[in-house]
């Protein structure tokens, strides 16, 4: 049987599917904008996944689980996918899409208890 006394979170990186022209950073200065695109495309023609990446953060609970996602990230040696999910608050967002699952999933239980109850007094 699964623990469920405690949440656990996972962080995962996934491919990026948004473009990386115009994307990465837009500070007024067209030659740094392409430099830091540059820079980016030669680590992912290098198999470096985490140069342009999604970032995804599952809180699970028994059975259950909610996630959160943040798109068009850059990652480092410095900055790992577990310090940007903690800068964004993707954690938190795991966290509550959690809690929307279980919401759902519970009030799908009553309705189900309900419409068997229903059944179960009539006969066919």
């Amino acid at each position: 049987m699964a623990n469920t006394k405690q949440v656990t979170y996972t962080v995962t990186i996934e491919q990026e599917e948004c473009s990386l022209e115009g994307n990465v950073m837009v500070s007024g200065d067209d030659a740094a904008d392409k430099a830091a695109e540059d820079e980016i495309r030669e680590r992912l023609m290098r198999g470096d996944d985490s140069a342009w990446c999604s970032i995804k953060v599952t809180a699970r609970l028994g059975d259950f689980e909610g996630s959160g996602y943040l798109g068009c990230v850059t990652l480092t040696d410095d900055y790992t996918a577990e310090q940007c999910a903690k800068d964004h608050g993707m954690y938190a967002e795991a966290l509550e899409a959690l809690k929307l699952e279980l919401t759902r999933v519970a009030q799908a239980g009553t309705q189900a208890k309900r419409l068997l109850t229903f059944l179960e007094k009539r006969a066919f």
